[in-house]
């Protein structure tokens, strides 16, 4: 038999109900983490660099997890305008729809913003019902099944139905997103959902957009990989906010030396991981067009020769042959003024 034991009941801190919901069904490792720490150490506020320190995490890994909880609206963001943003509680219960209990999901409404969208939590008896009018949602059910390996219950089919209803992602693009998660070992329900979300934002709508995007989340793979093993990265995995990253530099052509190169100029002057700071070299070498370390270090060379002082310069002309000419017109002249 398990039970509480009682030497724990030391410090404690409270925890909303509604972002324990969200630990237990949507949040990954790191956003449980960053979440914990900042409800359990109040007094140290929310510092990206302390909360980076603290908890062994980049700083994108901070960011990616603190936006997180604020699309969920547990945390609030003020910017340095003093814009607040947050995610209402009363806008996650503005659908008349989900006033009704007894409704089941409605029909499918086209993609639009997801950052904040309210993921209905439909009963056994709505998905019930659901499954018996909806053939291409019955049929979801049975082939995700069989992608995942295992039967699965309320959580994985309510993450299904926000796939299908609140998203608008095809049949064959939801089961494109489980096989290519279950590759990766990453068939969460929680990742389920992210990568879902993604895929909505971005309008992947078609088989091909599917496999374009697959493929190109290997190659970002595979350049942080490379990265890794040369920076001596713990993280196994980028996260999604450096994956972004990843997809734009390849987009721009760098190869993963010149990515390396930019983690070692990064490091140099911040001392610290930050793929936004890297971004920034990145784009400065391309609008450059510097597309190798050594055109990298060349530029570098040309920036530091110092100019020639102005007394070594070469003149446009010789002042010495300048001089003598003045005289032979100036002679000339005089003895002009003789002669008259």
């Amino acid at each position: 038999m398990y039970r509480f034991d009682p030497s724990c009941y030391g410090a404690m801190f409270a925890l909303p109900a509604k972002a324990a919901e969200i630990c237990l069904n949507e949040a990954d490792e790191t956003e449980i983490k960053v979440l914990l720490h900042v409800f359990c150490h109040p007094e140290n506020g929310i510092s990206v660099d302390g909360l980076s320190s603290a908890l062994q995490l980049s700083a994108d890994g901070v960011l990616t997890a603190l936006d997180f909880w604020v699309a969920h609206g547990v945390l609030q963001f003020t910017d340095e305008r003093g814009n607040t943003r947050f995610v209402r509680s009363a806008a996650q219960k503005a659908s008349p729809a989900a006033d009704n209990a007894n409704t089941a999901p409605a029909a499918r409404p086209a993609a639009q913003s997801f950052a904040a969208a309210s993921i209905p939590k439909p009963t056994m008896e709505q998905i019930g019902a659901r499954l018996s009018e909806d053939e291409t949602v019955r049929s979801l059910f049975l082939e995700a099944q069989r992608v995942l390996g295992r039967t699965f219950g309320l959580d994985v089919q309510t993450t299904l139905l926000a796939l299908y209803d609140t998203y608008g992602l095809s049949k064959e693009v939801i089961l494109t997103l489980l096989q290519h998660l279950t590759e990766k070992g990453r068939g969460s329900t929680a990742n389920i959902l992210k990568l879902g979300r993604t895929w909505a934002e971005r309008e992947i709508e078609t088989l091909d957009e599917a496999n374009a995007y697959i493929q190109n989340d290997a190659a970002a793979t595979a350049l942080y990989r490379s990265l890794a093993s040369a920076a001596g990265l713990a993280n196994p995995r980028p996260t999604p906010k450096q994956t972004e990253h990843l997809l734009a530099w390849l987009e721009m052509g760098f190869s993963a030396e010149m990515v390396i190169k930019a983690y070692e100029e990064m490091a140099d002057r911040t001392g610290k991981v930050s793929f936004a700071y890297m971004d920034k070299i990145l784009r400065g070498w391309h609008a450059q067009g510097l597309k190798t370390p050594d055109a990298v270090d060349k530029s570098y060379q040309a920036a530091k020769t110092p100019r020639q002082p102005a007394a070594q310069r070469k003149t446009s002309y010789d002042l010495d042959e300048a001089l003598k000419k003045a005289t032979v017109s100036a002679k000339k002249l005089a003895n002009d003024g003789k002669a008259g």
